[in-house]
């Protein structure tokens, strides 16, 4: 009788063992690849164009889990955001960032503006896009090298070039509000191109602003040897030729008041990630995170002779169920290059993972996806999640854009020192060939 209790006690020890580290798809724990021969495990779970790839075996989705729990791979300001400010801001009539209380515009918001969404209030779309660019802006100011590959369905890889991105917000972190804004900046950008040497020196600026006030966007062209003003519905033109719209990074780059956003739904979603294991952040003497030095990078269909799908398929990322919260976005511009956008961002931590891109006449046209990627110091002091290698598909041209941060030859800083004055036109010129 004693041995009895003894095997149900250790029988249901196992069980809530097996439960509690159950995988992926808890009906069928052996699945660790949804390929063309089980694609219908996906089914739901990724934007339909991804599934039919899957089945056509153009792509694959290795399952996986995570050894870190990604709700707290926040910086400690932005994990207090999330009681800290609940009920603090809210939008006005223009959809700018007011103080909840005073119905003033925001200055400087630390953390996530809107930690609580109602699925029933009208503006909770816009809410969530506006948690997505502050997730980004928690971590302080970056500056990447990395490098973007032309991928062609029969031709393979085709080229790559190297780009700088350098991003500083006056918002969304505490030492944003060390600096002077009098105009009221939320936001600089500078991307410039460093090789090939036909694009080297090609460059865009842009200033965003806090208020209802539009982006200033400016551009360097070589072959004109001149700096112009942009509209701000060229950030949905092609970047230097390739898939990609400046608009296009971590989903959606660009004003949220200038779009119409409407929430559709929150779902389960497989989404992909880099790896199990976050990379380490070194801390610099200059304070800023270095990521340079891991060996971790995504692998790409066009660098594996075995492989027989599309040259541009992901190999070893590895999705991981996530809750997601789906928008179904319209610019406001009809000059704008793109119809209706679906795109989904996570439900626990604001970043993107999806977006489907239609055209003005509303056929697919485009797919995007962002791969997951966490980052810890050894002392468990620095931890953050981003978003690193973009993949960019466009079914008619049958070509693919890929963004590789991820790369052994990248420098990624975070929390990184960067010069205000580099933003200025003055400034921008250095950045010009």
């Amino acid at each position: 009788m004693k041995t009895m209790k003894v095997i149900t006690i250790c029988m249901m020890i196992s069980g809530l063992l097996l439960s509690a580290s159950s995988d992926l798809l808890a009906d069928e724990p052996s699945v660790k690849v949804i390929d063309k021969t089980n694609w219908e495990r996906a089914e739901g779970l990724v934007p339909d164009c991804l599934l039919e790839w899957v089945k056509k075996g153009e792509m694959i989705l290795p399952l996986g889990e995570l050894n870190y729990d990604t709700a707290e791979y926040f910086l400690p300001y932005a994990l207090e955001s999330f009681t800290k400010n609940v009920g603090q801001y809210d939008l006005n009539e223009e959809n700018i960032i007011v103080e909840a209380e005073t119905g003033k515009m925001a200055r400087a918001v630390i953390g996530f503006p809107f930690p609580e969404i109602d699925p029933e209030d009208p503006k909770a779309a816009y809410k969530i896009m506006y948690n997505k660019q502050y997730v980004t802006y928690v971590i302080g100011f970056k500056k990447f090298s990395t490098f973007i590959w032309w991928i062609g369905r029969n031709s393979g890889f085709e080229r790559e070039i190297e780009v700088l991105f350098q991003d500083a917000y006056l918002t969304g972190f505490p030492e944003a509000t060390k600096y002077k804004n009098p105009k009221g900046t939320e936001r600089y950008a500078l991307i410039s191109v460093r090789a090939p040497y036909d694009l080297a020196g090609t460059a865009q600026l842009m200033w965003r602003y806090l208020s209802a006030k539009p982006d200033m966007n400016f551009a360097y062209v070589p072959a004109i040897r001149r700096v112009r003003r942009m509209s701000p519905a060229n950030r949905s033109d092609g970047f230097v030729g390739s898939d990609f719209a400046v608009d296009d990074i971590l989903a959606y780059d660009g004003k949220i008041p200038l779009f119409d956003f409407e929430l559709v739904e929150k779902k389960e979603a497989l989404v992909p990630f880099a790896g199990a294991v976050p990379i380490r952040v070194n801390i610099t003497d200059k304070g800023e995170w270095d990521t340079s030095g891991s060996n971790l990078s995504v692998r790409y269909g066009f660098q594996d002779k075995e492989w027989q799908g599309a040259p541009w398929a992901p190999l070893n990322s590895m999705y991981v169920k996530r809750p997601v919260w789906v928008i179904k976005a319209k610019a406001k511009d009809p000059y704008y290059n793109y119809g209706t956008q679906y795109i989904w961002i996570f439900a626990d931590s604001w970043g993107p993972a999806y977006k489907t891109v239609h055209d003005r006449s509303e056929k697919f046209w485009k797919f995007l996806s962002a791969t997951t990627m966490g980052y810890r110091s050894d002392d468990g002091s620095v931890k953050f999640l981003s978003w690193l290698d973009h993949l960019m598909v466009d079914t008619r041209r049958e070509h693919a854009t890929v963004i590789s941060q991820l790369h052994p030859d990248t420098n990624l800083l975070f929390n990184a020192v960067l010069d205000l004055n580099d933003f200025s036109l003055a400034g921008f010129q250095k950045f010009c060939k």
